[in-house]
């Protein structure tokens, strides 16, 4: 009785705008359901595919997807990456990166997501993370003459997509052969009180509260609380910054990676550096450097705009890893 009452006195703290708001604030990133057609364009080395999927709860969601167009004439198997979006922004499939697939001779696939009552602020949702483990196969049904080497299929995402993409590590380790998980929330509901209003909002709608009345909904959207449970993470490649609040605040990733050493997790590496939060999702060096790490042939700058280590487990802790490594 006294959790309870101490809960209520929280939330009749809140603002008025954020006690009316969650329920009935619009999804600044809705958008009606795609038509059921797949489209196919040539654009330089690369077939552009505009097709759609079916997401967890019914809508039908865009799904863009580029194949380098030799390779799919050949009918060569290629490597897949998929990625995860962050919240609201745009997808990673733009022109430069559509290009840099087709030359460099890999699948590129970005689904347009679908949360529980948003489209591109899903946070972790568990219908969005269920997509997200099963894209590689709805990319082939997609581009039938398209041949998925499944010993090289990737999902990468950016600060929530970072979050979705750990989620689907730790729920579906065997989905991915290695995820990258770049900028990472990996504890939700200590993350929320920090969000711009809007964005707190939008994810108590997600979840229909704050984190003092709805704990189990943060729980369950948040990396931190699946260390350890269950079936072992796959191969990841975490990178967070020092410099960055979001993730690099000391109980967000650090704690994480901190807690898959502990568990004696394997197949994980960590990548610390120095850069706003964002940009390795924004820039293009950037982006080459985790698409190289992540195993796909893009050539990186002799020169990257950032620094960055690894940092290896031994004995339960990280420790830094050998250069280079």
């Amino acid at each position: 009785m006294r959790v309870a009452l101490i809960a209520l006195a929280l939330v009749a703290a809140l603002p008025a705008a954020a006690q009316a708001g969650w329920r009935d604030i619009p999804d600044p990133s809705a958008q009606p359901d795609v038509a059921a057609r797949t489209t196919r364009e040539r654009v330089g080395p690369t077939t552009v595919v505009r097709t759609w999927y079916e997401a967890w709860n019914g809508r039908r969601r865009e799904l863009r997807i580029a194949v380098p167009t030799a390779a799919l004439a050949a009918g060569r198997p290629l490597p897949l990456l998929v990625t995860a979006r962050p919240a609201g922004m745009s997808l990673l499939c733009t022109d430069e990166t559509m290009r840099l697939a087709g030359r460099s001779g890999f699948a590129l696939a970005c689904p347009s997501g679908q949360g529980v009552v948003t489209r591109s602020f899903s946070y972790g949702a568990a219908g969005q993370i269920s997509d997200l483990a099963k894209m590689p196969r709805l990319v082939e049904e997609r581009v039938p003459d398209l041949r998925v080497n499944r010993l090289r299929t990737y999902l990468a995402g950016s600060s929530m997509g970072g979050t979705e993409a750990l989620l689907v590590a730790l729920r579906y380790p065997g989905a991915y052969a290695r995820v990258a998980a770049l900028d990472p929330i990996t504890d939700q509901g200590l993350r929320f009180s920090s969000l711009p209003m809007q964005r707190r909002l939008l994810l108590q709608a997600e979840c229909d509260g704050p984190p003092v009345l709805r704990p189990e909904c943060y729980t369950a959207r948040s990396p931190q609380a699946h260390v350890g449970k269950g079936a072992a993470a796959g191969p990841i490649a975490l990178w967070y910054s020092t410099r960055d609040p979001v993730s690099g605040e000391p109980r967000q990733v650090p704690r994480f990676a901190e807690g898959l050493a502990e568990r004696g997790a394997r197949g994980f590496a960590v990548r610390v550096g120095r850069w706003g939060h964002g940009a390795l999702w924004e820039r293009a060096p950037m982006r080459r450097a985790w698409m190289r790490d992540l195993g796909l042939p893009v050539s990186v700058p002799a020169a990257l705009p950032f620094a960055w280590h690894g940092l290896n487990a031994s004995g339960g802790r990280l420790v830094p890893a050998r250069r280079g490594a």
